[in-house]
């Protein structure tokens, strides 16, 4: 009887310290006058453009089953920031925040976002491209069940387009 006591009471504390762990790992502080969301994997800087504050920097969070690192490169993380399927990208911005709808983008100074020609990831072979070639961001706004709508910024013009929801491509999240 006592085996089974402490097995549950040792669950219990395991279940409680994984719960938390991930309720941190999603928290994050913005510090409104200092301009940062600060989060576990990194520090992010903001800014505020139309009607909204930004992340001035593309997310970095890691999700084992659906981010990637341009070209399988680590240090690619770094430099751009960590590229999403579509449904990730509708579910890894931090609490408080979200991923911004097209209207937002079309509100938004694109040169206050500090773009980064960061390029995105297909789906269906794994390939990369587009790098130093276009800076691409999911939106919020799903066109249909096969497609989202993505920001596509290539050579200073701003396009808005419909694209695969599998293939991964970078996130900005705003403040709700």
């Amino acid at each position: 009887m006592k085996l089974k006591f402490i097995a549950a009471m040792a669950f219990t504390a395991f279940a409680a310290f994984t719960f938390t762990a991930c309720d941190k790992a999603n928290s994050c502080s913005y510090d409104d006058a200092a301009n940062t969301l600060s989060c576990q994997e990194k520090t992010y800087k903001t800014v505020k453009t139309g009607d909204k504050v930004w992340m001035a920097e593309n997310l970095a969070r890691f999700d084992s089953d659906s981010s990637f690192c341009y070209g399988s490169n680590h240090d690619n993380c770094e430099k751009y920031g960590r590229l999403y399927p579509y449904e990730s990208a509708n579910t890894i911005c931090p609490d408080g925040w979200s991923l911004p709808a097209q209207a937002d983008f079309e509100k938004a100074d694109v040169k206050a976002l500090d773009v980064k020609l960061g390029g995105y990831r297909y789906a269906s072979n794994g390939k990369f491209a587009g790098e130093g070639e276009s800076a691409n961001f999911w939106t919020a706004d799903s066109f249909d069940d096969a497609r989202g709508t993505m920001v596509r910024v290539k050579d200073g013009e701003v396009s808005f387009e419909h694209f695969s929801k599998n293939i991964a491509y970078s996130v900005r999240c705003i403040k709700k």
